[in-house]
């Protein structure tokens, strides 16, 4: 059996699949240390792994961002407040993280380290290749961001093209953005790793986080993923990771109602991007108050603020939490603002999407959503209560959204991403680090 480190950013959409992964390793009988902050002490000790926390200098709560980082929330554009993030949450975390995982390797040979997209404390490992280190295997939480001749520049949420036209386009936009939009940022990751002793990136530093590690193991089907004919052999799609089957699910006295013969919609806002539930979940509520062929499940991700209020028609249930696994079976469609795992497990379902996401990386999901047409995009601003209505009747009405929906489904129930990303970091493990990105090629 084989020893690994599993590392995590410490945001929930990054820690729950690596704690998925960190399960399902450990189940296997391999040996499996868990480090990120210590809020998530007790779900990692729960699936039966070890646990070690950050360094102090970043182990903080992520519900306290603003406390922690009160100029990010003076600034008065989204992009810079994006660019603050990346610098100081991610890139300044590079030297703590790295810290942490040199103290863990003292005592615990791993035979490979296993981080999520945006965990940049590998990056010396990588760069400083004359020094001996296990393999890495990166995990892509998140929409592939990933440069191409044949995609528009990640952020954009502009369609692929690989026509001649559609490169020369890609080509001009994706030179140009790196450095217009986020020039300051990766002069920022370079200071930081020349400055500790590591040589700078050797590409576009969202291009290094996945180019880099030795394995980069995409969390969605191919089809759910723009075409590159460029894309590198150690990028390997997997399939979807979807939330552990439930367990004591006691069914609510309602749920009854869920096969009455109405459609049934849910609307979501996912666990981060959930503060202001009056974004999205509120003018769903509105939009389709009083359709007696529809009724709406609204979940929040948590417990409303005591000075918001929602008005909840009698079509419609507005709760905490339901586990998907016994929930999504009955949804006809679902509202989102675009989390990818939320997103990915709607369509191993067949279920279509109405997306709306202005947050993170979300615009790109909402953009794939549309261009696979298992859904609409709605755009990047919050949507009204009559663009939701409307959006929601066209997918439930019109068979082709249903109908790419099911296409995406067969294509992800191809995969298991659990069993695929144990025999991908196995073999990873058996190669030394320089030639791990030829075992992806033989696996691909």
């Amino acid at each position: 059996m084989a020893r690994y480190l599993i590392a995590a950013t410490a945001l929930p959409g990054h820690v729950l699949p690596m704690l998925a992964i960190a399960q399902h390793l450990a189940r296997l009988g391999h040996e499996v240390r868990f480090h990120s902050a210590t809020q998530f002490q007790a779900q990692a000790e729960a699936t039966g792994v070890t646990f070690t926390a950050f360094e102090p200098a970043i182990d903080f709560d992520y519900r306290k961002l603003d406390q922690r980082y009160p100029e990010r929330s003076r600034l008065t554009s989204a992009h810079a407040q994006m660019c603050f993030g990346l610098k100081h949450f991610f890139a300044d975390a590079m030297a703590p993280q790295l810290h942490g995982i040199q103290k863990i390797l003292d005592g615990f040979e791993a035979d490979a380290i296993v981080v999520d997209t945006m965990f940049c404390g590998t990056f010396p490992l990588l760069l400083n290749t004359w020094k001996k280190r296990p393999s890495i295997v990166a995990i892509g939480i998140s929409a592939l961001p990933l440069s191409s001749r044949d995609t528009a520049f990640f952020g954009t949420a502009l369609p692929p093209s690989a026509t001649p036209e559609g490169r020369q386009r890609n080509l001009a936009m994706n030179n140009n953005l790196k450095q217009a939009m986020f020039g300051e940022v990766q002069r920022y990751f370079d200071k930081l790793l020349t400055a500790s002793g590591s040589p700078a990136l050797p590409s576009f530093f969202i291009d290094a986080m996945i180019t880099l590690p030795d394995l980069y193991l995409q969390l969605t089907a191919p089809s759910f993923e723009y075409p590159r004919s460029d894309l590198p052999p150690s990028v390997r799609f997997v399939g979807p990771l979807l939330a552990p089957a439930s367990r004591d699910f006691t069914p609510p006295d309602w749920w009854h109602e869920l096969d009455d013969g109405r459609s049934v919609v849910l609307v979501t806002q996912g666990t981060l991007a959930n503060q202001n539930p009056a974004q999205l979940i509120g003018p769903t509520l509105s939009a389709l108050a009083g359709a007696k062929d529809i009724q709406v499940i609204a979940t929040t991700g948590g417990p409303l603020a005591a000075d918001l209020k929602l008005t909840v028609p009698v079509n419609a249930r507005l709760l905490p939490f339901l586990p998907y696994d016994q929930l999504l079976p009955k949804v006809h469609a679902m509202v989102t603002n675009g989390g990818y795992g939320s997103v990915n497990h709607a369509l191993s379902l067949g279920v279509p999407l109405v997306v709306a996401g202005n947050t993170e990386e979300k615009p790109e999901i909402a953009a794939r959503v549309a261009w696979s047409g298992a859904g609409i995009n709605l755009g990047s601003a919050p949507p009204s209560a009559r663009q939701i209505g409307d959006a929601v009747r066209k997918v439930l009405s019109e068979p082709r959204y249903r109908q790419c929906a099911r296409i995406l489904r067969d294509d992800f129930g191809r995969h298991h991403a659990l069993t695929e990303i144990a025999d991908a970091i196995a073999i990873a493990t058996l190669q030394q680090p320089a030639t791990t990105k030829a075992a992806a090629m033989a696996l691909a």
